[in-house]
């Protein structure tokens, strides 16, 4: 158990920090010249980086020193950036599978965008992960109960040094749509033709967000609502079983 409060301290999944040697950590790289995605919400575009301090999902809200450290989602296609936002709780549901429409999609666009500098990450993906003597479902495939526990590993992650002593940029680990391919459609992955299923949250203190030399950015669906957006999340909806209401 890492989070005070855990619901389920006796079968916590998720070590704590302190129980891992980190030392074995790894770092990627994030590079330009390719799209990326992320869906945030519309109002404060062209803004990407959620500042807010609220909501639950597995990295975030962050702070560090008091204060909030805004976060961005982003993904390698469409498909994996909405399994990470609107649909992120989806899959560790053990009933009948649901999405409430206006609650998921109501003020929420998808947008790509073009990062004009590399950035360093820390690697969570699976080879990385192993060599930390960790399971993905220790960490970045729990159920949103756990939360409370991997949002620790992101204020330690984010206050580690790395290599020179520089700071990585945020997180990098690989998306579920090969689990969600392999237990609920094989047709997923056809979703992601030629492109790594990878997701990856993005530490705005150490981006300059408002720094057009950092990244570009355009709205591909500026409401997910939308005729032509909705078409596109009932497929992902109807392929991972759940019901757009």
């Amino acid at each position: 158990m890492t989070a005070p409060g855990c619901p389920f301290p006796a079968g916590c999944p998720v070590p704590s920090p302190s129980e891992v040697d980190l030392r074995h950590l790894r770092t990627a790289r994030l590079e330009p010249g390719q799209g990326y995605y992320t869906s945030s919400w519309a109002t404060y575009w062209p803004a990407l980086f959620n500042a807010s301090g609220r909501g639950n999902s597995r990295f975030s809200p962050l702070t560090a020193d008091g204060a909030v450290v805004p976060t961005l989602y982003g993904a390698q296609s469409q498909t994996a950036a909405l399994l990470e936002t609107v649909f992120h709780d989806v899959h560790a549901s053990s009933g009948p599978r649901r999405l409430i429409t206006h609650g998921n999609l109501t003020g929420r666009n998808l947008v790509d965008f073009e990062l004009l500098d590399t950035l360093v990450l820390w690697d969570l993906r699976d080879g990385a992960l192993e060599s930390l003597g960790l399971q993905r479902s220790q960490l970045v495939s729990t159920t949103a109960a756990h939360y409370p526990c991997t949002r620790q590993w992101a204020e330690v992650l984010h206050a580690r040094k790395g290599r020179g002593r520089a700071q990585p940029a945020g997180l990098l680990w690989g998306s579920r749509v090969a689990e969600l391919a392999g237990g609920d459609s094989v047709l997923l992955a056809d979703l992601l033709p030629g492109r790594p299923a990878e997701v990856f949250m993005l530490f705005g203190d150490r981006v300059a967000t408002t720094d057009p030399a950092q990244y570009y950015a355009t709205q591909r669906y500026d409401n997910l609502l939308s005729r032509d957006a909705l078409s596109f999340v009932a497929v992902v909806a109807e392929l991972l079983g759940a019901t757009l209401s």
